[in-house]
């Protein structure tokens, strides 16, 4: 019965964005492919991140559906949780996580807070933003670079993979595939 509610609400939750946003109404990930990259480059320059960083969050999260909703509760574009959206939305100036502008504005504040306190680590960057620094940090207590959770493990591979592809700047050699990277990363080499 709580599974059903929580099913509802989710679908409700996307209704109403798709009411409220019917310009930004999800087609297809083609359609939307490049009709976010201003606000990437806009976002990413406001806040000394790599555009393509931005980009490939929003790839692997939702495919650049603004009004996406997972099944755990992530909202939007950037798929924020909610506690985590309240988190950063005040210093993004952010309202609403359905609202483009405002859950590229939060991602924005929030990786580059990540970005910042890994030092640039792409790896640990893109861990943390789908399981949390905390599980990131325990992870690395254990001598691994990311958690040991498949759906995190795939999560990373699928965002230094989209970086590469947008032409994101990184110290990933683009020789190096994706799969020897992520590799040598989980396994914990430095």
């Amino acid at each position: 019965m709580i599974a059903l509610l929580l099913i509802a609400a989710l679908a409700a939750d996307r209704d109403a964005c798709l009411q409220q946003f019917a310009d930004r109404a999800p087609r297809s990930a083609k359609t939307y492919f490049s009709l976010f990259d201003p606000l990437f480059v806009s976002v990413g320059e406001k806040r000394g991140l790599d555009p393509a960083l931005l980009k490939a969050h929003a790839w692997c999260e939702t495919r650049f559906d603004p009004c996406a909703v997972s099944p755990v509760g992530a909202r939007g574009l950037m798929q924020f949780m909610p506690r985590t959206f309240d988190l950063v939305a005040s210093a993004a100036e952010a309202t609403n996580p359905f609202d483009p502008i405002d859950s590229v504005e939060s991602a924005g504040v929030y990786l580059s807070a990540l970005v910042n306190y890994w030092q640039g680590d792409i790896y640990a960057v893109a861990a943390s933003y789908n399981a949390g620094p905390g599980a990131v940090a325990r992870a690395r207590a254990r001598g691994r670079r990311v958690p040991r959770i498949p759906e995190t493990e795939q999560y990373v591979i699928c965002v230094v993979d989209a970086f590469a592809r947008f032409g994101g700047r990184s110290q990933v050699s683009p020789l190096e595939s994706v799969f020897d990277a992520v590799t040598h990363w989980f396994r914990g080499a430095p």
